[in-house]
């Protein structure tokens, strides 16, 4: 398996725990464990948001930005794929 493959399916498995953390937020009684999921919400925001001001100068523009809140360090790996 190649690296965007994997990329692609982890940025996939992001996906599927992001769409639990909005749903926990919007409806938590739909979703098993909603304070596990809201306190991972918190989690992966600061993160990323560490990541994105670490990482500044690699970022091209706003879709990189949007991206890298959403999918992080594995955002950051296309980057550098692509570059």
């Amino acid at each position: 398996m190649t690296l965007s493959q994997r990329l692609k399916i982890g940025k996939a498995m992001v996906s599927i725990v992001w769409l639990f953390i909005v749903a926990s937020l919007i409806d938590p009684s739909q979703v098993p464990f909603p304070q596990v999921f809201q306190g991972l919400g918190i989690f992966l925001v600061v993160s990323h948001i560490i990541e994105i001001v670490v990482f500044k100068k690699r970022m091209r523009g706003p879709a990189d930005y949007c991206l890298t809140m959403l999918f992080g360090s594995l955002q950051l790996k296309t980057i550098r794929i692509e570059s």
